[in-house]
């Protein structure tokens, strides 16, 4: 629903000269936002504050439970989903296997980790109120300092866990969740780096960009415990099942989310390499050299026999979407010589088309590392590429239009 608004805004809105370098608001000169551009932003903002007052107790007390018998996550999870799902079977209280004997196995990692995800999400709700930016820069800045360290917390504590559990096989949900921690983990450090790197050179703009992504992907957490929630009650099945479709919807959607509204919002400057034929080409090329290596690889029904159903309404859909908007809107700045925005969603578009490539890397990822079994290599293969082609086209894009590309795009150096 958000990303749809967001689009239906951008293509029906005129071309215009964009105001500002380097991440500028996206408005022309004295045009403020939109009715409607002021009631998505209101919707966006209560949205995520709701969020995070609904997910930040539950981590922060995940562990005081001292019997592990009835937390504050299990008692909201049984009173918005069901009794069964919080306290059934796959969800940790009576199974003697179950994820919490693992995780207090790594209490050391894991108790940082939740404590640090709850600081972080609440810390970064004034982050990003600009009122609070410019009002209190020296908070900010400080703030943004404690903000780092619980990101690096947490990247720590989630790779820590990886290299205990991995081996075991004792990823909750299995190896598809331990693919998208693993990604999630990676997509965090390297945006939190970027993201300082940016602000120590001065350019606010991509600061911006990377912040935003990275706290979109902290919000990762209780995006999954709603999606848990809607699945418990719409879908009846377990915690665990309910989890890995979770997480197989929520990374392009979070890193989806992230795009369209930040292009709703800010412009950046435009870029011949990103939207040259040559490249668009070779991206193809190279998109296409992955299917052709990976379709006699995944050529059998039994690497994509687990829930195909269900599969292909937490994926499918939700791809075409993008890879349809991608498209559409590039053509559209394209038509009316914007080229800022042109470069913007042709590079998204790249991203998409260039999926296949990076599925190569995860195939054998999965395969060798994970060692993932056959009824869901396919959907590995499948959502992970798709999953770090659109994360590293973002990258690609902020990187290419920053000061690191072309210092005469300097922004005004932060104090």
């Amino acid at each position: 629903m958000l990303a749809t608004s967001v689009l239906t805004r951008e293509v029906d809105k005129q071309a215009s000269v964009p105001a500002g370098q380097n991440g500028g608001r996206g408005r022309g000169r004295g045009r403020g936002p939109s009715i409607l551009g002021q009631m998505s932003d209101r919707i966006i903002a209560i949205t995520v504050i709701v969020t995070v007052i609904f997910f930040a107790p539950m981590s922060f007390t995940y562990f005081f439970d001292e019997t592990r018998t009835s937390n504050l996550q299990d008692k909201i999870l049984a009173v918005l989903a069901s009794p069964e799902f919080a306290y059934g079977k796959e969800s940790g209280q009576k199974d003697a296997d179950g994820q919490v004997l693992v995780l207090l196995r790594n209490i050391y990692a894991m108790l940082p980790h939740t404590l640090s995800g709850a600081t972080a999400i609440i810390i970064g709700l004034a982050q990003f109120n600009r009122t609070f930016q410019f009002k209190y820069p020296v908070i900010h800045r400080n703030t943004g300092r404690l903000y780092g360290l619980c990101a690096m917390t947490i990247c720590w504590s989630s790779a820590s866990f990886l290299i205990d559990t991995i081996p075991r096989h004792d990823v909750f949900s299995g190896e598809f969740f331990a693919l998208i921690l693993s990604l999630l983990a990676l997509g965090l450090f390297v945006t939190m780096v970027l993201a300082v790197y940016a602000i120590w050179n001065g350019d606010i703009g991509s600061h911006r960009e990377f912040m935003t992504l990275n706290y979109s992907l902290m919000l990762s957490a209780p995006v999954l415990r709603i999606f848990w929630i809607t699945l418990a009650r719409t879908w009846g099945e377990t915690k665990w099942v309910a989890n890995l479709y979770s997480s197989i919807f929520a990374g392009p959607f979070l890193i989806g989310t992230s795009i369209f509204y930040l292009r709703q919002h800010h412009t950046r400057p435009a870029n011949k390499t990103l939207t040259s034929p040559k490249f668009h080409l070779a991206t193809i090329a190279v998109g296409l050299a992955g299917l052709l290596f990976l379709a006699p690889r995944l050529s059998s029904f039994d690497q994509w026999s687990y829930r195909p159903t269900a599969s292909f309404w937490a994926v499918v859909p939700q791809w075409t979407f993008q890879a349809i908007s991608f498209t559409v809107l590039a053509e559209r700045a394209k038509r009316h010589n914007d080229q800022r925005a042109y470069t913007a969603w042709k590079t998204y578009q790249n991203g998409i088309i260039s999926g296949p490539a990076f599925a190569v890397g995860i195939y054998y990822f999965s395969r060798d590392v994970l060692r993932a079994p056959d009824e869901i290599m396919g959907l590995c293969t499948f959502n992970g590429g798709w999953l770090t082609g659109l994360f590293t086209s973002f990258l690609i894009y902020v990187l290419s239009t920053s000061t690191f590309a072309n210092p005469n795009n300097r922004a005004v150096k932060a104090r």
